[in-house]
């Protein structure tokens, strides 16, 4: 409850920040010497040229990468409660064939790690082996977790970057304005490399803040489900250790 809160809180926080950023929109804007005319999102974000559509087009990957994780990375996909309660009625039951057959076709990250841990059921060192199992199971399974953040890593990285590389050739134009008219140019003559600049700078910081911090939210989503289930399989597997014990 408290990280859907901290969630909402920032989502409204960027709804702001944009509203304040482009609060001018629709707007009449007048400027010494100009003629009076309108400044719209659109044209904003239109003044960043190809890096700018660039970058937009990155936040619409971003989007689409954090509504798949939303979907894959949540309780009822790593731990259905369903698939502990069968679980734990066939343990206790005897039934580990019938227990391995159930996580295969499962395929949750709990099944994954219970299921490797059933198929060394009587092995040579017992529960020394199915913890190995498991816990080699566990590793595959959250690396492969973390390897899904890669892409929403690498925009929080590179749009930033390309922000960085529109402000460079921002400026590069407005002073190969001055150089080609010998310091004559006219203020409307450089507004357009300084709005590349400026405007590409922000678009990078906007796709790169929301992006760090769902990167952050995932992986300590992960983290939270994998310490509940090294819980809930000490439950389902701890009968194999005591019946060693005893």
């Amino acid at each position: 409850m408290f990280r859907k809160i901290i969630f909402i809180g920032i989502m409204f926080g960027l709804f702001f920040l944009g509203c304040s950023a482009w609060g001018q929109d629709g707007q009449e804007v007048t400027m010494p010497g100009t003629e009076t005319g309108e400044i719209s999102l659109w044209k904003t974000i239109a003044d960043g040229g190809i890096i700018g559509y660039f970058i937009l087009l990155m936040s619409l990957v971003s989007v689409a990468f954090i509504i798949e994780h939303f979907l894959s990375i949540r309780r009822e996909k790593l731990l259905p409660g369903q698939l502990a309660a069968a679980l734990e009625e066939q343990i206790n039951a005897g039934q580990h064939d019938q227990a391995i057959q159930l996580c295969e076709e499962n395929g949750s990250y709990l099944g994954e790690v219970v299921g490797a841990g059933m198929r060394q059921v009587g092995a040579m060192f017992g529960y020394y082996d199915m913890q190995n199992a498991m816990q080699e199971a566990s590793e595959r399974a959250v690396s492969k977790m973390h390897r899904k953040l890669e892409a929403l890593t690498f925009i929080a990285s590179a749009a930033p970057m390309l922000g960085l590389l529109g402000t460079v050739t921002g400026m590069i134009r407005s002073f190969n304005e001055i150089a080609i008219t010998h310091g004559t140019v006219r203020h409307k003559e450089l507004a357009g490399g300084i709005s590349e600049a400026l405007v590409t700078t922000c678009l990078g910081l906007i796709v790169a803040i929301p992006t760090m911090f769902f990167v952050s939210f995932f992986r300590n989503r992960i983290e939270g489900y994998v310490a509940e289930a090294e819980t809930l399989v000490e439950k389902l597997m701890g009968r194999f250790r005591r019946e060693k014990n005893g």
